[in-house]
């Protein structure tokens, strides 16, 4: 009998040291415990209220990870928006600044004859339209 219990003891050591070395095979994947964090637009109100669940040592890891991906991906899709914005508006801001200079341009210099000897310059100058004119 005490060489039974001596032989089961050595094959119990020898699968331990065998775990221990990775050598047994590998643990199973198993499912989470948690339900998933419903955070599909995440607001700063919605971080600032998150709890994550707690296990023995901090926070529990895998609920950690996923709220972290969770809140850089709504981030990152926020910096996306405000660049294309950004970017929209630097282009009318452009536009805009061109088309100044044209509406600038519109009448005659101030101090010079306009059309029927306005000096001002206060009236637009009118385009010389064939057969319109006091003569014809």
């Amino acid at each position: 009998m005490p060489v039974v219990l001596l032989l089961i003891a050595v094959a119990i050591g020898g699968g331990a040291v065998l775990a221990a070395l990775g050598r047994a095979g590998e643990m199973a994947p198993f499912a989470a415990d948690l339900p998933p964090i419903g955070l599909d637009e995440v607001t700063a109100t919605d971080v600032a209220l998150l709890r994550l669940p707690m296990s023995m040592w901090g926070y529990n890891a895998q609920a950690t990870e996923e709220a972290l991906r969770v809140i850089a991906r709504s981030v990152t899709e926020r910096d996306v928006e405000i660049a294309t914005l950004r970017r929209e508006l630097a282009d009318l801001r452009t536009g805009q600044d061109t088309a100044r200079p044209a509406s600038r341009d519109a009448g005659p210099p101030p101090g010079q004859a306009g059309r029927d000897g306005d000096r001002d310059g206060d009236r637009p100058v009118l385009p010389d339209v064939p057969g319109s004119g006091p003569d014809e």
